[in-house]
């Protein structure tokens, strides 16, 4: 179907033949044709359906030439942006001959369409030539191509003349001006061309632009091996459904398309052995085309923007800077479908939930089980900051008050300095112990540990078993706790709600708003307060040190120990 009806008028769409797809892509063709008479809009759809056609065999030389000698083809405009510029050049002609002569009769449109059509032989003929010529040098390619604008401009007058002879009307007069006109407008934009051509910067395909960016820019930001892992991943999943284009080439609505796609992939399918094999396409097709009593259960919203729009954004940032390109995701927002599974709240725990908490985690003979629920709850530390601790890590400062630092490397078991792994740059900051903390028996406990040793040493093991993931390991083993508790609840309810509670507490007692940002490690989102020391000052620290006990917790099961 050619022409359909939108709000805002009609739109000629055209799907991309699939022996093209490798040079235009999959998404179909749409340009917007506006407010006109049915009449009219039917009519410049039938023009731009044959002018289409003429594009497309035309490709069918010129481009599987080029594919074949990728050498030629590096400097050529994308052939999706020429073929759309060709059809608007057609489009924006056909209005204004509406305009012109809107009050014609049926034989005067049948009349511009035959002009029409012998303009698009003479452009389809002088793209094939142009294809041709690219074998030369450019040189070369230039003095042949005044040549044959010339004997187009001849043979264009010739024709033209032999058709007006059909209809001797005043009216058609102009149209060898305006074919005149035409040959000079088309003149200029090749020079405009080939002189942007000669300038453009050169940008590599999608997977080369990444390999570029993860391995001398992301992995060197001192964040988490695991997200900068997945991150990678993700992209690599985007290159997959919307293929591998020079960095610059995406539109907004493959990205578009991707959410959408996203919106059906099953939540779990990377654990079904059926589907683990299959691309998110793939899965995302399988599971639509499920009965609605078989179908599996989504990726959330929040899953979707967080692992896999979030990734885009910042890679297409940094390549779109580097490169000088307008990333298209970097200020658009996706639309996802009703059905997608809403963002579910995390929920900070309350004080009575707490306390059943403490009572058993207290009680916990491995160290990592006891310490970290009253340190992520006061502090709001994240499991994956508090698994890679060491004894030097914690320390007390000139004004007495105690502190963790993230801001160190790791010294690893042969006594070589890493590069600490986190979040983001937010993330490397100084931590304040409340004093509460402090006489739970926490410091008593750091004491105990070698000098150089870990703090959690059991976090890297499973038995006598080294896991790879220590920190989704302890995140299992304390999930399991809180299920112990009657706590656990699946996204709503897990160890990073103790970040909620964290915030939930200095909130209430009053403390500046980008002091706790800073001692939980979120970034500030105002210029304003970014401004200023990024870790926390002295007074600060004593600020978070007096933090007071929320009324009704119970802190007696730590105090118990720490007597015993």
């Amino acid at each position: 179907m050619y022409l359909t009806r939108r709000p805002n008028g009609f739109r000629f769409q055209r799907r991309i033949p699939k022996n093209l797809e490798p040079i235009l892509g999959k998404s179909p063709i749409r340009i917007h044709i506006g407010n006109l008479p049915s009449r009219d809009a039917n009519r410049i759809a039938r023009l731009l359906a044959g002018h289409s056609d003429l594009l497309f065999q035309e490709l069918e030389v010129k481009g599987y030439r080029a594919l074949s000698d990728k050498s030629d083809t590096t400097d050529e405009i994308d052939p999706r942006d020429e073929t759309i510029a060709r059809l608007r050049t057609q489009l924006n002609e056909a209005i204004n001959l509406l305009l012109d002569y809107s009050v014609t009769s049926q034989k005067t449109i049948e009349m511009r369409e035959r002009l029409s059509e012998s303009k698009l032989k003479k452009l389809e003929a002088q793209m094939v030539i142009e294809a041709l010529e690219r074998e030369a040098t450019h040189s070369k390619n230039l003095k042949r191509l005044g040549v044959v604008l010339e004997r187009f401009k001849s043979q264009a007058l010739n024709n033209a003349k032999e058709l007006y002879s059909l209809r001797r009307d005043s009216r058609y007069t102009d149209f060898s001006s305006q074919l005149e006109s035409l040959t000079s407008m088309v003149s200029e934009i090749k020079d405009s061309v080939d002189q942007n051509l000669e300038t453009e910067i050169k940008r590599p395909l999608t997977t080369d632009a990444l390999e570029d960016w993860h391995h001398n820019i992301r992995l060197k930001e001192g964040i988490n091996a695991k997200k900068t892992t997945t991150d990678y991943n993700r992209i690599k999943d985007f290159i997959t459904f919307a293929g591998d284009q020079p960095v610059n080439k995406y539109k907004f609505d493959q990205f578009q398309k991707y959410a959408i796609m996203l919106a059906a992939v099953p939540s779990n399918y990377n654990k079904k052995p059926d589907l683990r094999d299959m691309s998110l396409e793939e899965v995302s097709t399988y599971n639509q085309n499920l009965s609605d009593n078989e179908r599996l259960e989504t990726l959330s919203a929040k899953t979707i923007e967080t692992n896999y729009l979030s990734p885009l954004r910042v890679f297409f940032k940094d390549v779109g800077n580097q490169y000088e390109f307008t990333s298209p995701v970097v200020d658009n927002k996706f639309r996802l479908p009703t059905f997608t599974e809403g963002t579910v709240d995390r929920k900070p725990f309350t004080v009575d939930e707490l306390n059943r908490w403490f009572a058993i985690s207290a009680t916990a003979k491995q160290p990592d089980m006891k310490w970290m629920p009253l340190l992520g709850a006061f502090t709001g530390a994240r499991v994956g900051e508090l698994v890679t601790l060491q004894k030097k890590d914690v320390y007390k400062v000139e004004s007495g008050g105690w502190v963790i630092d993230l801001t160190t490397d790791i010294i690893d078991a042969d006594g070589v300095a890493k590069v600490r792994k986190v979040k983001n740059t937010s993330c490397r900051r100084i931590i304040a112990l409340p004093e509460f903390i402090v006489k739970t028996g926490f410091i008593d406990y750091v004491k105990t540990i070698p000098k150089g040793g870990n703090l959690f040493p059991g976090c890297f093991y499973r038995g006598k078993t080294r896991v790879k993931d220590p920190a989704g390991a302890v995140s299992k083993r304390l999930n399991t706790q809180l299920k112990k508790a009657g706590l656990h609840s699946n996204i709503e309810t897990t160890f990073h709600s103790t970040r909620h509670t964290a915030k939930d507490m200095m909130r209430v007692a009053r403390i500046d708003e980008r002091t706790h940002d800073k001692q939980t490690g979120h970034s500030s989102k105002t210029v304003s307060r970014n401004y200023g020391a990024k870790n926390l000052l002295n007074e600060e620290i004593e600020v978070l040190r007096a933090l007071p006990v929320p009324d009704g917790l119970d802190l007696s099961p730590y105090l118990a120990g720490k007597q015993a």
